[in-house]
C-alpha cells in the first residue's frame, strides 16, 4: 500500500500571486516614473476621464514624482487645479509649490496670475481667431485687454483653456483641433482619455461623469 503525503496547503504568497500578477501587468502599461502619481489618483475618486487627463498632464510637465504627489493631494480640485498649476509653474518658472500655496490661500487664478505678471496671452497660445464656445467669451475679453490692461477670468476660463493648451501639446495639434471637438460636445478630459485609455487601464467602479469628494471651495467660477 503506497502511503500519499498530504497535500502541502498554499502559502499566503502563492495564493496572492495571482492577483498581485495582475497588480503588475497594470503597473507595466503606466510609465515606471510615473507609477507612483498614478496610484495616487486612483483614491481621488474622479471620474474616469478626469483621472487619465491627470496622468496625461503629469507625463507632460514631468515633475519630481515626490512634488507630483505632493502637489495632487493638496489641491483643493485637483482635476482642476492640477494642470493650472503645472502650466503656470512652467511659463513663469516659478516652483509649483510656490503657486499651489496662493491657491490654498484662497486666489482666484487671475490675481495669481497678475501677482506673478503671468501675461493672458499664455492661454491663447495658437488661437489667432475667435474659437467660438465654450472659449469665444474669454478670447473675446482678451483681445479687448491686450494692450497691457489688467483684465481677469473666471476661474473655470482659465482651467478650461490650460486643459485645452496641455491637450494640444501633448498631442501636437492645433488648438482648433479640440475646439472643434468641444463644440460636439466631447469634453477636453474625454478627447485626451480616448486617446490614452490603453496606456492608463480604466479602474473599476469608475465612470465618465463627474468626479465625487471634490466641490469648489474658492467661489471664482
Amino acid at each position: 500500500m503506497i502511503h500519499r503525503l498530504p497535500a502541502r496547503p498554499r502559502s499566503v504568497a502563492a495564493a496572492a500571486f495571482p492577483a498581485a500578477l495582475g497588480l503588475v501587468l497594470c503597473a507595466s502599461v503606466v510609465p515606471a516614473r510615473a507609477a507612483v502619481f498614478y496610484d495616487v489618483t486612483l483614491d481621488l475618486g474622479l471620474s474616469d476621464d478626469a483621472r487619465i487627463f491627470l496622468n496625461v498632464t503629469n507625463d507632460y510637465f514631468a515633475p519630481p514624482p515626490a512634488v507630483a504627489v505632493e502637489l495632487v493631494r493638496r489641491c483643493p480640485v485637483p482635476e482642476d487645479d492640477y494642470p493650472v498649476i503645472l502650466y503656470l509653474a512652467r511659463v513663469s518658472k516659478r516652483p509649483p509649490q510656490e503657486i499651489l500655496r496662493l491657491r490654498v490661500d484662497y486666489l482666484s487664478w487671475s490675481d495669481i496670475m497678475d501677482r506673478l505678471n503671468i501675461p493672458p496671452s499664455v492661454l491663447f497660445v495658437g488661437i489667432d481667431r475667435d474659437p467660438g464656445p465654450p472659449y469665444g467669451k474669454a478670447w473675446g475679453s482678451w483681445r479687448k485687454h491686450r494692450r497691457g490692461e489688467r483684465m481677469r477670468l473666471r476661474d473655470r476660463d482659465v482651467a478650461e483653456l490650460v486643459k485645452l493648451q496641455i491637450a494640444a501639446r501633448y498631442h501636437r495639434v492645433s488648438p482648433y483641433t479640440i475646439v472643434s471637438v468641444r463644440q460636439k460636445g466631447i469634453t477636453v478630459e474625454q478627447y485626451v482619455a480616448d486617446k490614452n485609455r490603453a496606456k492608463y487601464p480604466k479602474v473599476k467602479g469608475a465612470s465618465r461623469g463627474k468626479g465625487k469628494g471634490h466641490s469648489k471651495p474658492h467661489g471664482h467660477d
